[in-house]
């Protein structure tokens, strides 16, 4: 991964982590506080309150604001969905595990919108109606056995390197797959791969209740 990388972390011991994790990557460039934003591939910044919604807002460019990758310290679903609608980069926990923030920032930089499973998760379950569930579960038919084992620990929150352990294969062989069911469900994020699994789940239960 070649990536120019800024870093907006008020909170020190966060920013000594994530400077520590970084400068151990090849090829990645960690900008100074003083530099340009306009410099950066992903800058990094902390979303905790309304001050940095107003931040964002007050960015002129769109293109700059699209290179925001924002880390959230608590579950303020309004601050994620306020943040989105600045057509930023995406957003993770400050809690997320080293494999997940290297692969938002790269998935990122790419020019996809990153939303981690976890706050999906939580921002779907907040809004309630899924649409329809049978149109989800026709297309979980679509899925082989090994591939539905992949979702299922993705969706439980497992990081693809724990899940190759599990299923006794490589974490290339998980990456493959998981680009596999989002292909064949036709999804092309997270948000909506987590919305896919949720319906299911919802699918099933209504299923089991009716028969």
């Amino acid at each position: 991964m070649k990536a120019n990388i800024k870093l907006r972390i008020q909170n020190p011991l966060l920013k000594t982590y994530l400077q520590a994790l970084l400068k151990e990557e090849k090829d990645v460039l960690l900008l100074r506080d003083e530099s340009y934003d306009e410099r950066a591939d992903i800058c990094l910044f902390e979303l905790n309150n309304d001050d940095d919604i107003r931040y964002l807002k007050n960015m002129e460019s769109t293109s700059l604001r699209s290179r925001m990758l924002a880390i959230l310290s608590s579950n303020d679903l309004s601050l994620v969905a306020q943040s989105l609608e600045q057509q930023i980069a995406g957003v993770m926990m400050d809690n997320a595990s080293e494999e997940e923030l290297l692969f938002a920032i790269e998935y990122s930089i790419k020019g996809n919108k990153y939303i981690a499973p976890s706050i999906s998760l939580q921002f779907i379950t907040k809004l309630g109606s899924l649409g329809s569930s049978t149109l989800f579960s026709s297309k979980m038919e679509l899925l082989n056995q090994k591939e539905r084992d992949v979702l299922e620990l993705i969706m439980s929150g497992h990081a693809n390197r724990e899940i190759a352990y599990q299923l006794f294969t490589t974490k290339r062989k998980i990456e493959e797959i998981r680009k596999s069911i989002m292909k064949k469900i036709d999804v092309d994020n997270n948000f909506s791969l987590t919305a896919f699994y949720i319906n299911q789940e919802l699918y099933h239960k209504d299923h089991l209740s009716t028969t």
